[in-house]
This record gives structure tokens, sequence and C-alpha cells, in this order.
């Protein structure tokens, strides 16, 4: 079966709370689990990217079994962009501050020509 990733940013670039947590907060915000019609790859699947220190990188990747469905998120999370979604907003300090500037796209994977490319650029 084919997936599609949703490209997220605008996570808090903290370290807490954790993937586990901030994956909770957004399937209970956009109601992910619950609507079979967006077919989420389901609890476990998003990856949170993160530094050496464990500090989130502002960034993230929901997995869908269908692009249909990765759309319908992407068009909740960025009809909400203005507004507060819990604890998944703040900075390295904290989370509830400030205004999330949550936003979503389908996440373009780069080619494996590409990634080779770019791996091997810099070493000569």
């Amino acid at each position: 079966m084919s997936w599609t990733q949703v490209y997220l940013t605008g996570l808090s670039r903290s370290v807490d709370p954790s993937d586990e947590e901030i994956e909770a907060m957004l399937d209970e915000r956009y109601n992910l689990s619950n609507d079979t019609t967006i077919m989420w790859a389901g609890p476990g699947t998003t990856l949170i990217k993160r530094d050496d220190k464990r500090c989130c990188r502002g960034f993230g990747f929901l997995t869908f079994y269908s692009a249909g469905g990765a759309a319908i998120v992407i068009d909740r999370i960025n009809a909400n962009a203005g507004g507060s979604v819990g604890n998944v907003s703040g900075t390295c300090s904290g989370f509830s501050e400030g205004v999330t500037l949550l936003r979503a796209e389908l996440s373009n994977p780069k080619a494996a020509k590409e990634r080779k490319k770019s791996s091997g650029s810099g070493s000569r």
C-alpha cells in the first residue's frame, strides 16, 4: 500500500513535549484517529524532526494511506493556522506562549538521484 506524507511546520522548538505527546495533540485537534475517511497511518507513525540535543527542529511529518485524506488534513490545519493549538505552540522554554504558526503541505521527497548528488557534492 502506498502512503503520502504531510510536511508540518510551526511546531515548538523544544525538548518537551515528546513525539508521542505532539502526535496525541495533533490527533485530538485534527480528528486523525476517529475520521476513517482520511486514512491516517495511526499512532506511532508521526515523525518529529529533532536535533542532537533532542530539541524539536520545528517540523515533522504525518503519514496517510490516502492522498485525499492527507489533503483533507492539510486543509484542516491550514484553516486554523492563526489559532492556538494547545501545547503544540511555544518556544524552547515553554509551550503556551505565543500564537501557533502551524502550517501543512504535501511532502515532496527527494528522488534517489538527488539524494546521492547532494550527499556527494561537498566531498571533493
